[in-house]
């Protein structure tokens, strides 16, 4: 039995979540399951408003799941997309679906008085990226792997990052 276990668990693929600097340099990786969320928050430059990403990971992608927004000028939706809904909820207005997806993107982070993006991964909880990574663009991913060889890793930076919030942005949802 313990032979038949190992040799299923060196074939059976999951899910592997990864955030990486540009220059490569791992912050953190995880293998998730299917439909774990992270969340991205920053201030809009124009609406001085927070905008907050909710993704999922499905099936080795990254996908958009909502956008909650409190204004849709200057460029923030409008309009609920192609395959999705509209919430407003008096607070946030949400769009939920759309359909956009990738195996990965890339996240460009700005600092104390442009965007002051923030990313919410559990256990971690909302942590101000902008106070570690200034200036800099993260490539968030997922990919496939055997679950025999799928590595969890993450710098202790995530647990020293500043927790908090805007005062501007008020609190979440």
């Amino acid at each position: 039995m313990p032979i038949l276990f190992l040799t299923a668990a060196a074939g059976w693929r999951v899910d592997v979540f990864r955030i990486a600097g540009s220059d490569g340099k791992l912050i953190f990786q995880s293998p998730v399951s299917m439909g774990h969320k992270f969340t991205t928050r920053y201030i809009h430059s124009v609406e001085l408003t927070p905008v907050e990403d909710e993704y999922k990971i499905v099936n080795g992608l990254i996908w958009t799941w909502e956008e909650r927004v409190r204004s849709t000028n200057a460029g923030l939706p409008f309009d609920k997309p192609i395959y999705g809904r509209f919430i407003d909820t008096g607070k946030w207005m949400i769009f939920q679906g759309g359909r956009m997806s990738w195996k990965e993107y890339y996240y460009r982070i700005g600092n104390k008085k442009l965007g002051q993006n923030q990313f919410t991964l559990e256990p971690f909880g909302r942590r101000n990226f902008y106070e570690l990574f200034a200036g800099e663009r993260l490539v968030i991913s997922v990919f496939k792997t055997p679950l025999i060889s799928a590595k969890f890793y993450r710098t202790d930076i995530l647990e020293r990052a500043p927790m908090g919030v805007s005062p501007r942005s008020g609190g979440s949802r």
